[in-house]
Formats: structure tokens, C-alpha cells, sequence
């Protein structure tokens, strides 16, 4: 899905170069304007969309290279994760470890909310500090953290299915509004006749393409005069 999203936002992109190179030459037309404001939004939309597809994870061929974590942490264990949203550290449990790529899918405890994150990332807990909740309560069970889990996730499911519905209903619209400004490229001028490029295929077998820019590049050729037969002889007296 994600090479998907990437295709489509180049070519976004590209039809967004388009609409730009068209306003440099007419840069107060209200339909391109619109057009390139609605580009930029379908392109940050796609680009929400990709930042929150998982990325796969590339083991080093260098073993060399591989950090061990300096604490063996193990499923089940507590500890001090920190939280993307804003960069802070909050008590987890560790439900799963991923050895192959030393990363650890963890439960924030009293928030349900599931990671995952690098193994070196995490932390033992603070000197004195529990793995309980904030009321000062014992640990949750395994049942409720998986039942938070599941809600979370399942919340987590319906609101990236209404961003991806809106990112298709925003892939309709472009798509009916980029035809009608291709279409317009190519719409009658106010005499009524076609614009079109010197560069196009003659519409007769006799037209010449680059040939005849005032309106006449379907005409034949003037044609070439011989004029062998008017020769000195001919001027000569008989």
C-alpha cells in the first residue's frame, strides 16, 4: 500500500509543477489557483498517510555493527518508555521482544496505549518506582491490558479508515478537476477555433507539422514551378 501512496503523491507532485509553470504565465486565474491550493492539500494528506504505514526494519549485515542493549529485558518486564506524542517517558509493560531487530512492543501503563520502540530506547524503572497505576493500585491483569489494547487499536483502525476515505474522496475530486484543466488547455479560443500546438499532426495527409502557424497548416505546400522548359532557346528568334 505504501509504494501505492508514493506513486501517487509523485504524481501530485508533478501535475502540481504543471498548474505553477501554467500561473507564471497567468498567475491571477482563479481555476488554477484553486487547483494547485487543492494539489497541496492531497499531497500533505498522502504524505500524513505514508508517515503512518509501518516501515520495514533492515537487520546490519555487519555484526559488527549491532548495539546490545545493556539491560536483558525480558516479556513481562516493566519499565520507562518514552511516548512519541511528546518525547516524555511513562511506565510500560513489555509484551513482546524482537530479537532479529531489537525493537520491543510495549503497553503504557494506565493508558493502553501500544508501541513499538528500539529496545536501547527503554529504561529501567526509577529508583523506588512501581509498575502501577496512577490511582496507586495493583498492576492491571493481562486481561485488561489486552482489552485496552484492543480498543485502542480499534480505534486507532476507524480513524485511519476515515483518513483514507478522505484522501480517496480527495483523489476523486482531483482527478475530475485535473481532466477539466486539461480540458481547458485545450478549449476554443474566442473565434471559435481550436488552440492548438504548431507542433500537432496535421489533420490532412498533405500538412506539415511546424508549417503554417496562421491557420493554414492543413493546406498543401505552394506548389514548386519548373520553369526548365523557359530556357534561352526559348527566348531566342525562330
Amino acid at each position: 500500500m505504501s509504494d501505492d501512496l508514493a506513486k501517487q503523491l509523485a504524481g501530485y507532485k508533478a501535475q502540481l509543477q504543471q498548474v505553477e509553470a501554467a500561473l507564471s504565465t497567468d498567475p491571477e486565474n482563479e481555476d488554477l489557483l484553486k487547483l494547485q491550493k487543492d494539489l497541496q492539500e492531497v499531497i500533505e494528506l498522502t504524505k500524513d498517510l505514508l508517515s503512518t504505514q509501518p516501515t520495514v526494519a533492515t537487520a546490519s549485515s555487519d555484526s559488527t555493527n549491532t548495539v546490545v542493549p545493556s539491560h536483558a529485558w525480558q516479556v513481562g518486564d516493566y519499565c520507562m518508555a518514552v511516548w512519541n506524542e511528546d518525547g516524555q517517558f511513562y511506565k510500560a509493560e513489555i509484551e513482546e521482544i524482537d530479537e532479529e531487530n531489537s525493537t520491543a512492543a510495549i503497553t503504557f501503563m494506565g493508558y493502553g496505549n501500544a508501541d513499538v520502540i528500539p529496545l536501547l530506547s527503554l529504561k529501567p524503572l526509577e529508583e523506588g518506582g512501581q509498575a502501577d497505576d496512577e490511582s496507586g493500585g495493583k498492576p492491571k491483569s493481562k486481561k485488561e491490558i489486552i482489552a485496552q489494547q484492543r480498543e485502542y487499536k480499534k480505534k486507532k483502525a476507524l480513524k485511519k479508515a476515515q483518513r483514507m476515505k478522505e484522501l480517496e474522496q480527495e483523489r476523486e475530486d482531483q482527478k475530475v478537476k485535473w481532466q477539466q484543466f486539461n480540458n481547458r488547455a485545450y478549449s476554443k479560443n474566442k473565434k471559435g477555433q481550436v488552440k492548438r500546438s504548431i507542433f500537432a499532426s496535421p489533420e490532412s495527409v498533405t500538412g506539415k507539422v511546424g508549417v503554417g502557424t496562421c491557420g493554414i497548416a492543413d493546406k498543401p505546400m505552394t506548389q514548386y514551378q519548373d520553369t526548365s522548359k523557359y530556357n534561352v532557346r526559348h527566348l531566342m528568334p525562330q
